[in-house]
């Protein structure tokens, strides 16, 4: 009987020996499943890749103001293509301007006042060695305005402009030439002068006329013996 009450303890303490055994087995294998998973959670959050992170970051962080500076960059090239192109387009504009003077001016200065004139012997009175007619004269220019009345002041606008008249149908410049009447031809806007060139000494006889807004244009030119 204690025999068998023996045998029947040994049993019993065999088998919570193997229980006990069993948890500890199952709470140690917990733990290292624990320290599996922690161990690579650290390796996740490791430095390196942080500093991996952190390096990405300031890459980006670099790049914005490059895009910046390229889009500056980009506005600075075209105002400085847009200040090019006015600059060459006012150029251009005064170089254009500079030529129609020039042209003008040529024109002018070239400009043969007998030309395609009809010249015949003889004239108005026995002083005159011939006449000239060009039906290619035209209005010299005004900066007169409003209505127009002949002024024989030799210091008006008026006086300028028949001149100018005189000259442009004799060829005589003004500097070369001497005055040596400048009147009334017969009506309010007809004019006559009588001027002598002062390096040759020829002399002629201007008639001249007044268009309205164009200034005097001349008419009949008698160069006197």
């Amino acid at each position: 009987m204690n025999l068998s009450k023996t045998r029947e303890s040994r049993f019993e303490n065999r088998d919570k020996r193997r229980k006990a055994n069993l948890v500890l087995n199952i709470l140690i294998g917990i733990v290292l499943v624990l320290i599996v998973v922690v161990a690579s959670s650290l390796m996740m959050n490791s430095p390196k890749e942080q500093t991996q992170q952190d390096v990405s970051k300031n890459d980006k962080t670099t790049e914005a103001p490059a895009s910046d500076n390229k889009k500056q960059t980009s506005d600075e090239d075209v105002k400085d293509k847009e200040k090019a192109d006015s600059d060459k387009k006012d150029k251009s504009d005064s170089d254009s301007d500079k030529d129609k003077d020039t042209a003008s001016d040529e024109e002018k200065s070239t400009d043969d006042p007998f030309k395609g004139a009809k010249v015949t012997e003889g004239g108005s009175s026995a002083n005159v060695e011939k006449t000239i007619v060009n039906p290619n004269w035209k209005p010299v220019g005004t900066k007169q305005s409003g209505e127009h009345t002949a002024t024989y002041d030799s210091s008006s606008q008026d006086w300028a402009e028949m001149l100018e008249a005189l000259s442009y149908a004799t060829g005589v410049s003004e500097d070369n030439m001497t005055v040596v009447w400048l009147g009334n031809n017969g009506s309010p806007q007809d004019a006559k002068g009588t001027i002598r060139a002062k390096d040759s000494g020829d002399k002629y006889s201007v008639a001249i006329t007044w268009v309205d807004g164009k200034g005097w244009k001349p008419t009949k030119v008698e160069k006197l013996k």
